[in-house]
């Protein structure tokens, strides 16, 4: 099966989550959920999964009438883990056939000057933001839709990389996307989504990382970026926020303060349920808005384009 270097990437991703105990005890629950919300798998339906990622996500949230102050933190840990990984793999599911690719923050799968990018330095402390998910949309260039297996880019020693992972019959995946990301990194596309269960407790953090990546300078002695890379330097940079959320919807208004902190994130901030005016957009939307520069069509167009070879070459989906 011919396969391009995006859509590898995209598979390992998604292959992650279900390698996690919490997201593949869940599934089966959540696969349920998704069959009556979209039993065709059309385009629309697969795209409209994003305003019920909530109804999905409380199939398998047993404490959900309790509030987080009664839950254990294994209970708040665990529940947020499986959330970013659901918004992850919805994101890539409506992504297939683009360049964009979300990861859930996984060392072994991000390229090295997008990590460097968006590290912090402070003095001589080096520290990342608490960035759930990474979406990288790649340049619209022939070693991004061709063949993986004939790609063919020098690494910084000048030197072509080998396909081949040390002379194993397993694809260099991380070394070849080094190379590629070194070469096209200003016109590479870098979003972060952090993801929140709850969203009271959590909305400044995102407020205070946004305003780190969005300052010009630092009086005190604080850096983006290392390794000769930062996100100034990048195509486009953006920073949302994405919750379930746990809290009491109807307590939420424009007004209140939690939404007020998210209200001018550079990547905007959504939930798992409709958008609502004033409040938080549809899962969906963050698609159009962050996420729509991988490919000339929209992301229904290329959902219908690609859907038919869910069972084949996007088994992976488990859907």
């Amino acid at each position: 099966m011919c396969q391009n270097i995006v859509e590898k990437l995209r598979e390992e991703s998604v292959k992650s989550l279900f390698d996690v105990k919490g997201f593949n005890g869940a599934w089966s629950k959540w696969k349920s959920k998704i069959d009556t919300l979209a039993p065709q798998k059309n385009a629309g339906q697969i795209f409209d999964l994003g305003d019920h990622l909530r109804e999905i996500f409380y199939t398998t949230n047993t404490s959900k009438a309790r509030t987080d102050k009664t839950r254990s933190q294994s209970e708040v840990s665990g529940g947020g883990a499986n959330w970013e990984a659901l918004v992850c793999w919805y994101l890539n599911l409506c992504c297939i056939g683009r360049r964009t690719v979300v990861i859930k923050h996984k060392k072994d799968l991000i390229p090295d000057p997008v990590s460097n990018a968006i590290t912090v330095n402070y003095g001589t402390f080096v520290s990342n933001t608490e960035s759930d998910l990474i979406a990288i949309t790649f340049p619209d260039k022939r070693e991004y839709i061709m063949d993986k297996d004939r790609v063919s880019v020098q690494g910084e020693d000048g030197n072509v990389i080998k396909i081949e992972h040390r002379g194993k019959m397993q694809y260099n995946l991380k070394e070849v996307l080094n190379a590629l990301a070194a070469r096209d990194f200003a016109e590479t596309e870098i979003h972060i989504i952090q993801c929140k269960t709850n969203w009271n407790d959590n909305a400044q953090i995102p407020m205070l990382w946004d305003m780190i990546y969005s300052a010009d300078k630092f009086k005190t002695n604080i850096t983006i970026g290392r390794e000769g890379y930062a996100i100034g330097n990048a195509k486009r940079f953006t920073y949302a926020f994405a919750t379930v959320p746990t809290v009491n919807i109807e307590k939420l208004k424009s007004t209140s303060v939690s939404v007020l902190r998210v209200s001018n994130l550079s990547g905007g901030n959504y939930w798992g349920r409709k958008s609502a005016t004033g409040i938080a957009g549809s899962m969906k939307e963050m698609l159009g808005r962050n996420l729509a520069g991988g490919a000339v069509d929209n992301h229904r167009a290329t959902l219908k384009a690609e859907l038919s070879k869910l069972s084949l070459e996007y088994a992976y989906f488990k859907i």
